[in-house]
């Protein structure tokens, strides 16, 4: 019988050493600035108050010219003795493993910094600079068969970073220098920094806010956040050891809030008063969600853009004179708005994604509203956070969840389709009452973002949509001539016009959801112009894409913006082409011209499914619309008087 030798078998380790740090350094990182937040991360975690961001440029001896070398992240945190700091490089390590802090796994480190650069060196302290520990993660070193991160050793820090600090060293920090930079994006540190400001602003935002903003005045978890940070990107231009950083390039991070809230920003306020936005009338709101027997409460804010942002004539406007009659989408503030469209996720006070799924993207008015979301870190697993905190994968997939779309043979409501997302353990089943929410209040403000707009642009309103309206009561008022009465006719013969005009706004505040402000300057805007009608839209349930309203001596229609028509005729009727190029604005009225016939094609099956008697009615019904419809757009109409189009 033949005896194994197993001693001469080779070994097999269940992780390669070499191969696994280089398939690490495909971690997915968006950007390096995404990857230098992990270090900011780690400071913020050590209670560092002052933050800086380093990059190292040297001129290049082939091109003469100055190339990043390295980049740097020093913070003044409590620092890390030798044990803390050799683990501090071990992929996995992790000192807090609560899950109540900004850190996941313990990848953040070494994950962050092989994803740019070959090399990583790290220096600690806890008793003064001098006592700096250091040492490093190098991937020569680990194809040359080392298997231990070194043990930590002093050594004094590099002479470029004691020298150009804003802050100094104090008794304790840190500082990670990454260097052999083979797959960092920038060239030059001194430009770059300045649009790093935008990201970092944003992931950031309430931490270096002032105290008072960061949070909702009725929000208690001030103390989570801590004090206020700092961060201050500095590039150096090391000339064979003579250190020059120019004033000018230096950069420090002001917070950049997408619900454009707090004050001091990174956003420019040459529009008027600041904030750019106001809250939603129903933020912030709480959705709670249950996960393993537990409830944990999910908070949204929402807000959108204040009328003086976009409209130079609102009565709070100051906008400079070479932006005055140009569309606020083009100006300093409308550009910034554009980075920073979608859904905030907001994981223990930190941004880990800006969604743009719930965006209409091919509308730039979608930049004038946000939403925020703030979940605690014990949902991580129900939002889908990703180990390097730069999404949400889960949350994601919820902007385009249709039940229709995701039933099975045999499904046929949403509660069917509920229960087997449950069985299944699709984590999604526990964020829809959420996605519910959101929606509403989008749905909610994209007629408040648009209303505004139709206001702002007097050549659309003006030009096309009030004559409209005047050809429109012109020919209501000759019919109320001619003996023809309808509803509104007889509900505006009683009351006093003081009565007629708080009805019309309870209509607009309560069923339509407009603040009283814009309801009652819609309703002033009625009545000077004499106009028997009135458009808006509003969110709407049920299947009617339009619901007609007979107000006191106005028909008032609402275009339902959750019916698939609002995507298609709405943008035609109102289309922003001044945010537009001119391939989108020809795309957008191919589309509508396609919506105008699929319209048609609905009424025509609808008519065409009756019964014989109920098809005679409706055919009549057809035939009579067309009759009005004649003389509605009866163009050589004379009727219309001047003061009509006022």
């Amino acid at each position: 019988m033949a005896v194994t030798e197993f001693s001469a078998q080779p070994s097999f380790s269940i992780v390669e050493p070499r191969m696994t740090v280089e398939a690490m350094r495909d971690s997915g990182y968006k950007s390096t600035t995404h990857a230098l937040a992990e270090l900011i991360d780690n400071s913020i975690e050590s209670g560092a108050t002052a933050i800086e961001m380093f990059g190292v440029s040297r001129r290049n001896s082939h091109t003469g010219r100055f190339t990043l070398e390295e980049l740097a992240v020093l913070d003044d945190g409590e620092g890390m003795d030798g044990v803390t700091l050799r683990g501090s490089l071990r992929y996995g390590h992790g000192t807090r493993r609560e899950r109540r802090g900004i850190g996941r796994f313990g990848l953040g480190l070494p994950n962050s910094s092989l994803s740019q650069a070959k090399r990583v060196d790290v220096w600690s302290w806890r008793s003064g600079v001098t006592n700096a520990l250091h040492t490093r993660l190098y991937i020569e070193d680990v194809e040359c068969g080392a298997r231990e991160i070194p043990k930590p050793e002093p050594r004094p820090i590099p002479e470029a970073y004691r020298q150009e600090s804003r802050n100094g060293f104090g008794d304790t920090g840190t500082l990670v220098v990454w260097s052999e930079l083979d797959r960092v994006e920038w060239k030059l540190a001194s430009t770059t920094f300045k649009h790093t400001e935008t990201l970092l602003g944003r992931i950031y935002r309430r931490f270096l806010a002032k105290p008072s903003e960061r949070l909702h005045t009725g929000d208690s978890r001030g103390d989570e956040v801590g004090p206020r940070r700092t961060i201050t990107c500095i590039p150096i231009q090391d000339q064979e050891g003579a250190f020059e950083v120019r004033e000018a390039d230096v950069v420090e991070v002001r917070p950049n809030d997408p619900l454009y809230l707090m004050t001091g920003t990174s956003c420019p306020e040459d529009f008027g008063p600041a904030p750019m936005f106001t809250e939603l009338d129903a933020s912030p709101f709480s959705v709670p969600v249950k996960y393993k027997d537990r409830e944990y409460e999910v908070r949204v804010r929402a807000s959108y853009a204040r009328p003086h942002v976009r409209d130079p004539s609102a009565s709070d406007a100051d906008w400079p004179d070479e932006w005055k009659g140009r569309d606020a989408g083009h100006a300093p503030w409308g550009k910034h708005a554009d980075q920073n469209m979608g859904v905030s996720l907001i994981r223990a006070h930190r941004e880990i994604q800006l969604d743009d799924s719930w965006v209409s993207g091919d509308d730039p008015r979608e930049r004038w509203w946000t939403v925020e979301v703030d979940f605690p870190t014990e949902l991580d697993e129900v939002f889908g956070v990703t180990n390097n905190k730069q999404g949400t994968m889960t949350f994601q997939r919820l902007a385009r969840y249709d039940w229709r779309r995701e039933s099975l043979p045999g499904e046929e409501s949403t509660g069917d389709v509920r229960r087997r997302m449950e069985r299944e353990g699709d984590h999604r089943i526990h964020l829809l009452d959420l996605r519910t929410q959101i929606e509403k209040a989008i749905a909610a403000m994209r007629p408040r973002v648009r209303e505004a707009r139709q206001r702002r642009s007097l050549r659309h309103v003006l030009d096309e949509d009030r004559k409209a309206d005047a050809k429109t009561t012109a020919a209501i008022r000759r019919r109320i001539q001619e003996g023809h009465t309808g509803e509104s006719d007889r509900v505006g013969e009683s009351g006093t016009e003081e009565e007629h005009r708080e009805a019309q706004a309870e209509s607009l505040v309560q069923k339509h959801h407009l603040d009283r402000g814009d309801a009652l300057q819609r309703i002033d805007e009625t009545i000077k112009a004499r106009s028997r009608v009135r458009w808006i839209q509003s969110a709407q349930s049920g299947p009617a894409f339009f619901d007609v309203e007979s107000l006191p001596n106005v028909i008032q229609v609402a275009l339902n913006t959750e019916h698939p028509v609002h995507r298609y005729l709405y943008d035609i009727m109102h289309p922003d082409i001044e945010e537009m190029t001119e391939d989108e604005v020809r795309e957008r009225l191919a589309r509508s011209a396609a919506a105008f016939r699929i319209l048609v094609y609905s009424w025509a099956r609808y008519e065409e499914e009756q019964t014989e008697r109920a098809r005679r009615q409706v055919r009549n019904a057809r035939v009579e619309w067309g009759k009005y419809a004649e003389e509605f757009f009866d163009e050589d109409d004379d009727s219309v008087p001047p003061t009509d189009l006022v």
